[in-house]
C-alpha cells in the first residue's frame, strides 16, 4: 500500500513539475509577443508621425506644379525640394528596415579585412569634418561599420555648429563635436530605440541612429561609449581592438 501511495505521489509531483514548466514557457512566449507588439506599435507610430511632414511637402510642391504655369527656374527649384524629401523618406525606410533586422537578429555580419582609415576617407566628404586617421587594418563587416560611423558623424553634425573631429588610432575610433552636449541623465537613454533629445522639425532620424550604432558594434564585440558636457559638446567613441581579432569575430 505504501509503495502504491509513493508511486501515485511521485506521478503527481512529476505532473506538477510538467505544468510548471509549461506555464513558464507560456509566460515567456507572452512576454516575447508583448515585446513584438510594442515594437510594431512603435514602428507604426514612427511612420505616422515622421513620414507625414515629407509626404505633405512633396504633395504640396506637386500640386503647385500641376495647378500653376510656373517658369522653368521655379519648377526646377520645386523638383529639387521634392527630390530632397523623397530621399528623406528613403532614408527613413532604410533605417526602419535595418533596425527591424537588428532587433530580430536577422543580420549575419560578413567579415573581411580592410583598411579602416582608407574606408573613412572614401566615406566622408564633408568640409565640416576633420579627419585624424592613423593607418589601421581591421577585420569587420565593412558595410555595417561604415553605417555605424556614418550615423555617429551625422548625429554629431546635427547638433554641432563647429567642426566635427574624427580620430582613429590603434585602439579607438572617436567622433567629437562641439555641440549642445547631453544631460548626464540622458546619456543612458539616447541609444534606445526612438529616443531623441529634441523634437525638431528638421530631425528626421526617428531616434534610431545611435541605437543602430550600439547594435552594430555589439555584433563586432565592442560597444559605444559616450562622454558629454552640457553646452560644450560630446565624445562618442568605441574600442577597435576586437575588430582586429579574426578568431573571436568568426566564432
Amino acid at each position: 500500500m505504501k509503495s502504491v501511495f509513493k508511486f501515485f505521489f511521485k506521478k503527481e509531483l512529476q505532473e506538477l513539475e510538467r505544468l510548471k514548466e509549461e506555464n513558464l514557457k507560456l509566460k515567456e512566449k507572452n512576454k516575447k509577443l508583448k515585446a513584438m507588439n510594442s515594437f510594431k506599435n512603435d514602428i507604426i507610430s514612427a511612420i505616422s508621425h515622421e513620414f507625414k511632414n515629407p509626404i505633405s511637402i512633396i504633395n504640396g510642391y506637386i500640386d503647385t506644379i500641376i495647378e500653376n504655369d510656373l517658369d522653368e527656374k521655379t519648377q526646377k527649384r520645386f523638383l529639387e525640394k521634392i527630390h530632397k524629401n523623397s530621399h528623406r523618406l528613403s532614408e527613413l525606410l532604410d533605417r526602419l528596415y535595418l533596425v527591424t533586422k537588428l532587433k530580430n537578429k536577422n543580420i549575419t555580419p560578413t567579415f573581411s579585412e580592410f583598411r579602416l582609415d582608407i574606408a573613412l576617407k572614401q566615406l566622408i566628404d564633408n568640409e565640416r569634418v576633420e579627419l585624424n586617421l592613423a593607418p589601421t587594418t581591421v577585420y569587420a563587416d565593412k558595410e555595417l561599420i561604415e553605417i555605424a560611423i556614418s550615423n555617429l558623424i551625422s548625429n554629431a553634425l546635427k547638433y554641432s555648429n563647429d567642426k566635427v573631429i574624427v580620430n582613429l588610432d590603434a585602439k579607438y575610433l572617436e567622433v567629437i563635436d562641439k555641440g549642445i552636449g547631453i544631460d548626464e541623465d540622458k546619456i543612458t537613454l539616447i541609444t534606445k530605440k526612438f529616443y531623441r533629445i529634441s523634437k525638431n522639425d528638421w530631425d528626421n532620424s526617428l531616434g534610431l541612429g545611435l541605437y543602430i550604432v550600439k547594435k552594430i558594434l555589439k555584433l563586432h564585440g565592442t560597444k559605444l561609449e559616450i562622454k558629454s558636457e552640457k553646452g560644450k559638446g560630446s565624445n562618442f567613441y568605441f574600442e577597435i581592438t576586437s575588430l582586429k581579432d579574426k578568431e573571436r569575430l568568426q566564432q
